[in-house]
């Protein structure tokens, strides 16, 4: 496997080095478990009681859709919590391909406004430095959106961690990371500025998904075109600046 140690460090350790301590292996030893996977989307879920002063009057707060359920990713105080749907989409990954997929709380790097809030003895990484380095250190990454997520925030990361691969069309710079090994997918009726801006900017492909099922189905053929095209083209996972 192509070392991965560059980039940033994390308390003298190399991030790769946290990533292949935590990130979740597959339920049984394969060919692809040193492939690591990264999925990047909402953590928190659209709830209308926020938005609506009748919202009450609905059934649920929360959208029902292909992957976040109103019966299983909702905490103990009523939070509408889409990481856990996004924890159960790489849990069916490593299960049917043998990859270690993960998302971003999986490494166990706290944010620093965790180590403030909890007074840990230890620097911490803003959310958008953990992303960019999960990223660059992942075979491949997937960009998952759906109707029921709140994008405030997550849509502005996407495109900063992808502009920090030099990605954008009139970026002069070499890109750092190929285009091929990053995917975006949407749910049916999800709509953002932001996010549909993604692909005439980067570069990077849109798969729209209308189920579960496709989607598991779409993201299993993204995974097998990259290591198709990691095997006859030589993609690099990433390519870090000279110095």
């Amino acid at each position: 496997m192509t070392d991965r140690r560059f980039g940033l460090e994390y308390n003298g350790r190399p991030i790769f080095e946290y990533v292949e301590a935590n990130a979740p292996s597959p339920p049984a030893l394969s060919a692809t478990d040193d492939v690591f996977v990264y999925v990047m989307g909402p953590y928190t879920a659209f709830d209308a009681s926020y938005a609506y002063e009748d919202a009450d009057e609905l059934d649920s707060p929360f959208f029902a859709d292909p992957l976040f359920d109103p019966d299983r990713h909702v905490t103990e105080d009523g939070r509408g919590d889409y990481r856990l749907a996004l924890e159960e989409f790489c849990a069916d990954l490593r299960a049917a391909l043998g990859v270690r997929a993960f998302v971003a709380t999986d490494v166990g790097i706290p944010t620093k406004r965790q180590v403030d809030r909890e007074g840990l003895d230890e620097p911490g990484m803003t959310p958008l430095d953990q992303s960019v380095e999960f990223a660059a250190v992942s075979d491949a990454v997937l960009f998952v959106f759906t109707a029921a997520g709140l994008t405030t925030g997550v849509g502005s990361e996407v495109g900063a961690v992808l502009g920090e691969f030099n990605l954008r069309w009139n970026d002069p710079a070499d890109e750092r990371k190929p285009r091929e090994r990053l995917r975006l997918f949407v749910g049916p009726s999800f709509s953002s500025a932001s996010i549909g801006e993604i692909t005439p900017a980067y570069g990077v492909d849109c798969i729209e998904f209308d189920s579960r099922t496709d989607l598991h189905r779409k993201s299993q053929q993204f995974l097998v075109n990259v290591e198709r095209g990691t095997r006859r083209h030589g993609w690099p996972v990433y390519d870090p600046p000279e110095g």
